[in-house]
């Protein structure tokens, strides 16, 4: 395999982005393709669900439980995919039928003592608990 760790290369690369982002940028109203790529959003969505995601984790100590929303997750884990995430049983998600397995988006707060959870996407209500093996077992079942 031939390196790429020549001062020509990376010049031809750089161009090759910068190219890239010159052509995403200059379609006007579509200049969040960059982040529709990336993120499947545009960049005010991401950064409104960022704001969201910052704001309840800096009050995640004062978070009233019974306010929070009624989606919940039960024989739920901590798993990792590239981030770490839940894995279980959704109950009153909006677009995942209850009781069907689930990976929430990236975690950014857990408290098992509470029962609750922020994922990128929205607070979860947490209810049976079980060891992440319980979901390894269960997927080799299906090979």
């Amino acid at each position: 395999m031939r390196s790429l760790n020549t001062s020509k290369n990376r010049n031809m690369v750089s161009s090759e982005v910068v190219m890239d982002i010159k052509r995403d940028t200059a379609v006007g109203d579509h200049a969040d393709s960059v982040f529709w790529r990336w993120f499947g959003m545009s960049r005010t969505s991401l950064v409104a669900k960022l704001r969201s995601l910052a704001d309840d984790l800096e009050s995640s100590n004062s978070i009233d439980v019974g306010a929070l929303p009624t989606v919940a997750i039960n024989s739920w884990a901590v798993v990792q995919r590239p981030v770490p995430c839940l894995i279980g049983r959704t109950l009153g998600h909006p677009s995942i039928g209850d009781g069907r397995p689930a990976l929430s988006s990236e975690l950014f707060y857990l408290d098992s003592e509470r029962g609750i959870a922020r994922t990128m996407s929205r607070w979860y209500r947490l209810g049976t608990h079980v060891d992440p093996d319980y979901w390894n077992k269960r997927g080799a079942r299906r090979s």
